[in-house]
């Protein structure tokens, strides 16, 4: 799948090193995934999990990336990050509507996920996509600064 400058294709074995660098990138950030820094950049690469992965390539790299993990119980939570200067240019949207292929060509009945609740660009993404709130884990995760947020836990029939 190809759009906007970039590319949505799965995840390869060779992808592994990039798709750890750029975590460790968007963990640099401290705001929108859980990890914070230091990422151990090597063990991330060895011990990244591809099965149900997509990435979103541009200009020859990595820009982004989802991961579906499908349960026993029918359902996949899911994981996503998209560097900062390609947000808002449809790769989330791309990355979501891969996702959301594969689940159901697995048949899944239903996604899951965690997002902080500051985060209200993903939040508008998951809502565009069908997602609800389910739940908010209130003071869920203890940041390195001391601060602790909440998460709402969200999820999409498919």
């Amino acid at each position: 799948m190809e759009s906007g400058g970039f590319a949505i294709r799965v995840a390869g074995e060779e992808d592994r090193l990039a798709l750890a660098t750029v975590f460790a990138a968007i963990a640099e950030e401290r705001d929108g995934i859980a990890t914070e820094p230091p990422v151990d950049v090597k063990a991330r690469a060895a011990s990244w999990r591809l099965d149900g992965d997509f990435v979103a390539v541009a200009e020859g790299g990595i820009i982004g990336s989802i991961n579906v993990e499908p349960s026993a119980h029918g359902f996949g939570e899911i994981g996503m990050f998209v560097l900062p200067e390609w947000r808002g240019r449809g790769v989330g949207s791309a990355l979501l509507s891969a996702a959301i292929e594969w689940s159901h060509e697995r048949g899944l009945h239903k996604l899951s996920l965690g997002v902080f609740a500051h985060n209200q660009a993903a939040l508008a993404l998951y809502r565009k996509f069908g997602f609800v709130e389910e739940g908010r884990r209130i003071k869920q995760f203890r940041r390195s600064s001391g601060e602790l947020w909440d998460a709402i836990e969200m999820g999409l029939l498919l």
